[in-house]
């Protein structure tokens, strides 16, 4: 009988930022990277702080949302990188949206809600987002945008965040002839 033996050697990428996060994979290494170059998007992930990418947001899939296991975080971290860095004309107001979680997670007063157009009769486009109360109009606008460029348009009679009305806007009325 022969005997072999084998040394392998694994190896395993660490968050310097948080070392609960641990993963063999290369594609883990890479997000690991970026986030610990990048602090706050470990904070953005783990918290429910930020209501649009935060553990718990409908954005994740559903294994991921809740979970504070290293896998679901680095699927968080995962989704949120590809909705930063996506080519812009992919998912513009995720884009946007992302972006403006990355830039104003740590400004006062900041929050997320479930923004809904409605045009007179239902509820109809809708997303969740994040805002402080300086950028809330800056957000809504944003978002009307979108609406007005989405691929089911309503005409907007008022924006809703958190099933509120925040914003009553004006009906355009087609001219005559």
């Amino acid at each position: 009988m022969k005997t072999a033996t084998h040394t392998v050697t694994i190896t395993t990428y660490t968050s310097e930022v948080l070392p609960s996060v641990a993963s063999q994979s290369t594609n883990a290494r890479d997000l690991i990277t970026w986030a610990d170059a990048h602090p706050v998007v470990w904070k953005i992930v783990t918290s429910t702080r930020s209501k649009a990418f935060g553990r718990k947001s409908s954005r994740y899939i559903g294994w991921a949302q809740g979970s504070n296991a290293p896998e679901a975080i680095l699927e968080r971290v995962r989704t949120f990188w590809y909705e930063l860095e996506a080519p812009k004309h992919v998912r513009a107001l995720a884009q946007w949206s992302a972006r403006f979680t990355f830039d104003h997670y740590d400004d006062k007063g900041f929050k997320g809600g479930f923004f809904q157009q409605f045009d007179g009769s239902y509820p109809r486009n809708c997303m969740t987002l994040d805002y402080t109360p300086k950028t809330r109009d800056a957000v809504i606008d944003q978002f009307i945008t979108w609406c007005d460029h989405s691929a089911c348009r309503y005409e907007t009679r008022e924006i809703w965040i958190d099933k509120r009305c925040v914003r009553k806007l004006q009906v355009k009325h087609a001219s005559p002839g």
